[in-house]
């Protein structure tokens, strides 16, 4: 392939993927302005939102992990000019999001009042429950969101999402000082303020990407459909059979690190300490990775569409190696910065000094959590879910947290090495992944 095609699919990648990294930053400054704002009530409020907000987002990561898959959908929809089957598409997917939000909102309930297995303070305990159930109305205009900013980003419109989302963001910000505080004749909800605040900050995103899908003049050709036609049952079970894969994915990924997490704490409050800002940073550079993935899940799927599997293939490719490029460049900022970073958020000697040996192993980490990363948004932009679920449940549960734990507990390694097990498990994601690119992208130039 020639060099212009690489930098004109660099720049088509890059054109995607800068809205959707501006979107997922939004995601972690609602998170961050909740934890700051809620800072100020003391340290039992702090905790009792951390807790809730723990539990509650393995739930919502899950369903947005159900609807991720249907970008790849419109993005087919979009290279093949089906125009009108967009607003098929469109509809099904908020009967997912719907159904899925009303399962969702009863496991929740259910869960309300066992939340006391978890083991928290009393204090704390009473403070999450509130907090907790405020919280899962948010269920809905959460996958609402998730279900429209899904179409748009799939027609390759990633910037509406994003507008949205830093609208989203303020008004967050602003509900949590009125309502936490009692400001402007507003009552004073202390905790339940800032619950209260994101679910309004939530249902308004929702109502906001609706009302603009369908008042603006651009989407008409793809609404062309009345909603109240009859719905396509086998259309409902093909998103549902990408979607459970896909949400199981996340939670195997996030299920792992907060494993580490806890077993890290075995060892004691500094290397946790320590750990914590590690993974923080890490979490920080993966955003970008992940934009690049959503946005080589969308390419994919759209010259997959149009029927060019070659540049389908190499839109692929091209995405993979953006991710890994992109997250060797960190890899050297966290080597050769190792025992400075930790120095933003901790004085104390020890910290850093473990801080610094973790970045060591995070450092050759980061390109492979990049290159598997987008593996996994090409690998969707197939529709393929499924393999990408078991070879993470075998990275993560049968691999890098078993040899973390092997390498930290038994083999004399230390905390470390349960870093070094993570690091094994995403060597043996990416490798299987790309693979799996490779030889699916294969079989469609062969067929």
């Amino acid at each position: 392939m020639s060099q212009s095609k690489l930098v004109h699919e660099g720049k088509l990648l890059a054109r995607l993927s800068g809205p959707i990294v501006i979107g997922q930053v939004g995601q972690n400054l609602i998170t961050l302005a909740d934890t700051i704002m809620v800072g100020a009530l003391g340290s039992i409020a702090l905790g009792a939102s951390a807790f809730a907000g723990s539990v509650f987002i393995v739930f919502l990561l899950f369903g947005m992990g159900m609807l991720a898959p249907v970008t790849a959908l419109f993005a087919r929809m979009q290279g093949q000019e089906n125009y009108p089957y967009g607003g098929v598409l469109l509809r099904h997917s908020v009967v997912v999001a719907a159904g899925l939000s009303a399962v969702m909102i009863a496991a929740l309930y259910a869960l309300l009042p066992n939340l006391k297995i978890f083991g928290q303070t009393p204090e704390v305990l009473a403070m999450g429950s509130a907090f907790f159930e405020i919280t899962i109305w948010s269920v809905f205009p959460s996958l609402l969101y998730q279900a429209y900013k899904q179409f748009t980003d799939g027609i390759g419109k990633t910037k509406v999402a994003m507008s949205v989302m830093i609208f989203g963001v303020i008004f967050n910000v602003a509900g949590n000082y009125v309502l936490i505080n009692g400001y402007y004749g507003f009552p004073k909800l202390g905790l339940n303020g800032a619950a209260y605040a994101t679910l309004f900050a939530r249902t308004l995103m929702a109502l906001m990407m609706v009302f603009y899908v369908h008042a603006h003049p651009h989407f008409k050709k793809y609404l062309a459909e009345r909603w109240t036609h009859r719905f396509d049952h086998h259309l409902l079970k093909s998103i549902i059979r990408l979607g459970i894969p896909n949400g199981m994915t996340y939670i195997f990924e996030v299920g792992a690190f907060s494993s580490a997490a806890v077993m890290m704490g075995w060892f004691g409050a500094t290397p946790l300490a320590a750990h914590q800002i590690t993974i923080s940073l890490a979490s920080t550079s993966f955003l970008i990775t992940l934009g690049i993935g959503i946005a080589g899940s969308i390419r994919v799927g759209y010259e997959l569409g149009r029927g060019d599997y070659s540049s389908a293939r190499f839109a692929g490719f091209t995405a993979i190696k953006m991710g890994g490029a992109y997250m060797g460049i960190c890899a050297l900022g966290f080597f050769f910065l190792r025992e400075w970073f930790p120095t933003f958020y901790v004085n104390d000697v020890d910290v850093i000094a473990w801080a610094a040996k973790f970045f060591v192993v995070v450092a050759i980490f980061q390109i492979f959590d990049g290159v598997q990363a987008v593996a996994i948004g090409a690998l969707r932009g197939m529709s393929d879910t499924q393999w990408p679920s078991i070879i993470a449940f075998f990275a993560y549960w049968v691999m890098g947290l078993p040899a973390g734990y092997m390498l930290a507990f038994h083999l004399g390694v230390g905390p470390v090495g349960i870093w070094i097990g993570l690091l094994m498990g995403l060597i043996f994601a990416s490798i299987l992944l790309t693979w799996r690119f490779h030889i699916l992208s294969k079989r469609f130039l062969q067929s």
